[in-house]
């Protein structure tokens, strides 16, 4: 028997916790300042950034399941909060570049659309034991570094703990905070508020308890079944994120009444309302 492990109380979550982080990634900017800051580059406008992202390219494969899972034009983004270090997260970020790969190509994308895959874990301590703050990987040739294989892929991981020689310093604080929960930068307090406005809704602590019984594994019918029931149960949430995230578009776009928005989304107006008022929008 699995033993259980006592989840960490909704109210005391915080952004180095990985069902806080995906839900405040969900926020495009926060998510595209994020990833600027952690990869020193100019990302254009991100995709509605989707917390939990299950990936399974067949019914007897196993499946993923992505903490934070984005992409614009250029790059096909992942991010991992990384509490605990297990031995297996560097064939962990191979096996994910690969299915994020694969989920592309099978929705009839060729090869030469690849986006560059971009696999980020954020470690709170140092999975390496070099004492670096980043440990960027790609591939390159034995024989000759200086040729690369140029497949467009690399998997980045940081250490919170050495945030002091992080580079920059919007790198260093962003760090600092998810070690610390002190937030310094006009950035991390907007994270925090983020995370406040989170702890404020009921459908946030309704998804966090689904959210733990899926990774607590505590089915009854065992560690295997209860992996199966909780892809099910991610797919089934995915298509409700997809509705929100389109019920969402036409509350900002104004497209539409609430009743209007429920019937073409298929959500129920509570919903949708309750969706409007989080958006601080009057309908």
């Amino acid at each position: 028997m699995e033993k259980f492990i006592k989840p960490k109380p909704f109210e005391k979550l915080t952004c180095s916790d990985n069902f806080m982080f995906a839900k405040v990634m969900e926020d495009p900017d926060l998510c595209k300042s994020v990833l600027e800051i952690l990869l020193d580059i100019k990302i254009g406008s991100l995709s509605y950034p989707e917390p939990e992202k299950t990936i399974q390219t067949a019914p007897d494969a196993r499946g993923i399941r992505l903490d934070v899972h984005t992409h614009d034009g250029k790059h096909d983004f992942d991010i991992e909060m990384q509490t605990t270090l297990y031995k297996e997260l560097r064939k962990r970020s191979r096996y994910y570049q690969s299915l994020m790969d694969v989920d592309y190509l099978l929705k009839g994308h060729p090869y030469s659309k690849l986006k560059e895959n971009i696999v980020i874990f954020i470690c709170l301590d140092d999975l390496f034991k070099k004492g670096l703050p980043v440990y960027t990987f790609e591939n390159t040739c034995r024989e000759n570094n200086s040729v690369k294989l140029e497949d467009r892929t690399l998997k980045v991981f940081y250490n919170c703990s050495s945030w002091k020689d992080a580079g920059s310093k919007a790198r260093s604080d962003f760090l600092k905070f998810l070690l610390t929960d002190n937030a310094e930068s006009d950035l991390c307090q907007k994270l925090k508020e983020r995370e406040k406005k989170i702890k404020m809704t009921a459908r946030a602590q309704k998804e966090y308890m689904d959210y733990c019984m899926i990774t607590q594994g505590y089915y009854n019918t065992g560690k295997e079944d209860g992996y199966k029931q909780g892809v099910e149960d991610g797919e089934a949430r995915g298509e409700e994120r997809a509705k929100l995230e389109a019920a969402r578009n036409m509350l900002l776009k104004n497209l539409g009444t609430i009743e209007q928005i429920a019937e073409i989304t298929g959500l129920s107006l509570e919903k949708v309302r309750e969706l409007a008022k989080e958006l601080e929008i009057e309908v």
